[in-house]
């Protein structure tokens, strides 16, 4: 039987992202069946993850979502079995994250639902109803109804999946899309009248190495030699924020939640991540990883002293950040996946960063419009690993007494 195989997206998909490669199963096996694939076949994958950071099995309809953790895992063996977000679907409304509504699978405890619209008799929940967030709910300067009309849409926020908080980021991210909206296209919007054609609710990525290719070299000692100290409760904290209108950022100070009023926390429980991560598989390539929106707190090195020094001004951290970032957002460097129905894709939640896109939430009571994605992310029992070590300033997990 041939193997399971890759090949690269097609160069005009890619464009500069270097992100995205499709995946081949085994001859003969028309849906993923893990028990099935040899350590050869395993290897192949994951060296196709890790060198692309984003890759897609189609035609996967009929997947039994008891297989997403399990491929979780083919990728991290230390992954926990427990959805990055916790053992339930996130509800409190003080927490950012319950304004998708997302559902649990009951077989499959481990995978969300989430995407637009109302559904009764969905996997055995009596009912289930999802929405797909987009820019005109949390921008501070959401597009106008021209805009919106032209299909023009933005990325609504750029992140890994973790809470930041007590769990650590899951390796990887698998999505399965069970249901695609009938929709025309949609334009991304970029700075200075530059658009991207994207399908309506693709899922955008920028790689974190590419990122980091297109720092100067002051930038690239300076992220080399830093740890990112994340906010207490990160999401709750920012949960009255208004994001740029590139999803990278908070637009401006002054709406977040005070930390003493945040839902209970220690800081031994807080996220602390070197702001350069190590690729499993490409131990080389320096990969850029920050979540610009939820930075609290920076700690950098001298390189030519050794000293360490505290940058905790959150307005002036996360200018330091946005700086960097800033540079990928450009049409060229974004890889927005096309979604259709069967798709399983697996992007590398250490090497990325992601974001929903599309105006769908206006059409979610048309029955051809609705979406379901399954999303599975489990939290890791090993921590980032630093591009460079410099002890006590670079390590990663949660913040040190």
């Amino acid at each position: 039987m041939t193997g399971l195989n890759f090949k690269l997206l097609r160069p005009e998909v890619r464009q500069d992202s270097a992100i995205g490669a499709e995946i081949h199963l085994p001859e003969g096996m028309s849906v993923l069946d893990l028990d099935r694939l040899t350590e050869s076949d395993k290897h192949t994958l994951q060296q196709a993850l890790f060198e692309n950071q984003v890759v897609v099995i189609k035609n996967q309809k009929g997947i039994d979502p008891t297989v997403l953790p399990k491929l979780a895992g083919v990728f991290d063996p230390t992954t926990s079995n427990i959805h990055s977000a916790g053992e339930k679907a996130v509800s409190d409304p003080k927490n950012i994250l319950s304004a998708y509504k997302a559902g649990r699978i009951p077989r499959a405890p481990q995978v969300g639902i989430i995407g637009s619209g109302r559904f009764r008799d969905y996997e055995g929940l009596d009912e289930l109803e999802v929405i797909h967030l987009d820019h005109t709910m949390f921008h501070e300067t959401p597009l106008d109804e021209d805009k919106l009309s032209e299909g023009y849409t933005r990325p609504y926020r750029w992140h890994m999946d973790t809470p930041f908080y007590e769990r650590l980021p899951g390796q990887v991210t698998v999505l399965h899309s069970v249901r695609v909206p009938n929709l025309p296209d949609q334009k991304l919007h970029f700075p200075e009248g530059q658009h991207k054609g994207i399908a309506a609710g693709a899922t955008a990525f920028f790689s974190g190495a590419r990122a980091f290719s297109l720092l100067t070299p002051e930038e690239k000692e300076f992220a080399l030699n830093t740890t990112v100290t994340y906010a207490p409760q990160a999401y709750e904290y920012i949960r009255h924020c208004k994001g740029s209108d590139d999803g990278l950022t908070i637009a401006r100070w002054g709406r977040e939640v005070p930390v003493d009023k945040l839902s209970p926390w220690t800081w031994d429980n807080v996220a602390e991540h070197p702001m350069v991560w190590r690729n499993p598989m490409n131990p080389d390539r320096p990969f850029l990883q920050v979540h610009g929106c939820c930075v609290y707190k920076l700690t950098t090195r001298n390189p030519e002293t050794g000293e360490s020094s505290v940058i905790d001004d959150v307005e002036e951290v996360r200018k330091i950040v946005y700086n960097m970032q800033k540079k990928i957002y450009a049409p060229e460097n974004i890889y927005a996946h096309r979604w259709e129905e069967g798709d399983v894709v697996i992007f590398h939640n250490r090497g990325v960063m992601h974001s929903i896109t599309g105006q769908l939430s206006r059409y979610r009571d048309d029955e051809d419009k609705k979406r379901i994605l399954w999303q599975c992310t489990m939290t890791s029992k090993t921590p980032p690993q630093p591009f460079r070590e410099n002890p006590g300033v670079n390590g990663s997990g949660f913040v040190r007494s």
